[in-house]
């Protein structure tokens, strides 16, 4: 069986020869320490290659990846200047970033919207969506790994959807405040977002979407214990507007749509099934609520789960423990297919190499589905 064969028969709730393995994009993927010192442990010249500056992520060579039984492989956008490590810099957004004093990632400092009213937002130096140089060698890249590799072929658009950009333009206390008191401008920063997104994606889609099979986006909803917003509030504002975002990714791509959405958002979870997720990710096992035995009972017929390895702490522990942690995680999520094994989200420089190569070499191991 191929690896898009395995990924799609998984998110299609169906039941492969094993689970299959991602590791590579803006959210599953390694920052540069960590896959510095896993290529020198396994061996691996090359250099790397950064691919989302303020977070240090890299590309992995395709050596690492095949080492690592990937079945998945990345289409993303080319934005300039991403391996400088400047102190500070300003991103194309307006947004000011200062380098973290251990040099690993970069901190938000400064966001550009300060005033909270409409028309800052209308005089505001929004970035091109279209720009040509981003997209450039997409398509082809795209049609090799789909004609002449057998591997699952992700978009990855290296951006957060709504919510996100939402306060790294206007600051989270501000944004959050607004969504409840300055709710005109809330909803209004969020539509021209949204409007950024259709040209952007439509751009995208019209070069990848006929070759990929899972678009990935991103929006964080929850901290350690509980969402960021109530569901309330989530329905009445995000959800209308993650909807026509998913409609419209739909409307050109066959992809399915993938959500990345770190912490406690189990009340959240109906609804984002309503507005058109079906994968989600990353499941944070240490999270309050998230208990992937009853994620997977309740939503399991109407979500494909992806990740799920804690990376706070059993990717950090002892090889036992990963080994622990893999088969915990492939019981729980891959009852009867609609589950692929992921760190939880990015591995950090404090995870010893050794237990990375464990958590796929072990997979491969063990890692068939229980009908």
């Amino acid at each position: 069986m191929t690896s898009r064969q395995r990924l799609q028969l998984a998110i299609n709730h169906r039941i492969p020869d094993r689970v299959p393995l991602d590791l590579g994009s803006s959210i599953t993927g390694l920052t540069r320490a960590s896959a510095e010192q896993l290529c020198r442990f396994l061996g691996i010249e090359q250099a790397l290659k950064v691919i989302v500056k303020p977070l240090q992520l890299v590309e992995p060579p395709e050596e690492l990846l095949e080492r690592l039984h990937i079945d998945t492989r990345y289409v993303r956008p080319i934005f300039p200047n991403q391996d400088g490590l400047e102190e500070e810099y300003i991103d194309e957004w307006g947004i000011k970033r200062r380098l973290s004093s251990d040099g690993l990632y970069y901190d938000i400092v400064e966001h550009p919207l300060r005033e909270g009213t409409l028309e800052e937002i209308d005089r505001f130096q929004w970035p091109e969506p279209r720009r040509r140089e981003i997209f450039q060698g997409l398509e082809e890249r795209a049609r090799y790994l789909y004609f002449h590799t057998d591997y699952a072929i992700i978009g990855d658009p290296l951006s957060p959807a709504l919510f996100e950009p939402a306060w790294y333009l206007r600051g989270m206390e501000n944004f959050l405040v607004d969504l409840v008191q300055n709710r005109k401008y809330a909803e209004k920063l969020l539509d021209t977002l949204l409007e950024f997104q259709f040209q952007f994606f439509d751009e995208f889609l019209s070069r990848v979407g006929g070759y990929i099979q899972v678009i990935m986006l991103g929006d964080d909803l929850g901290t350690q214990r509980a969402p960021l917003i109530s569901p309330e509030l989530y329905r009445e504002i995000i959800k209308p507007r993650h909807k026509r975002l998913f409609e419209f990714i739909k409307s050109r791509s066959e992809a399915k749509i993938f959500l990345h959405s770190c912490g406690a958002i189990r009340p959240l979870i109906p609804d984002l099934i309503d507005a058109g997720v079906e994968i989600l990710h990353p499941l944070q096992p240490l999270a309050w609520g998230m208990e992937h035995f009853e994620l997977k009972k309740e939503y399991g017929n109407k979500l494909c789960f992806w990740g799920g390895i804690d990376i706070q702490s059993a990717l950090r522990g002892s090889l036992q423990e990963v080994v622990f942690e893999v088969e915990r995680r492939i019981n729980a999520l891959g009852q009867g297919g609609g589950y692929v094994l992921a760190p939880a989200h990015n591995i950090q420089p404090d995870v010893p190499p050794e237990n990375i190569v464990e958590m796929f070499d072990h997979t491969i191991e063990v890692g068939r589905y229980v009908a």
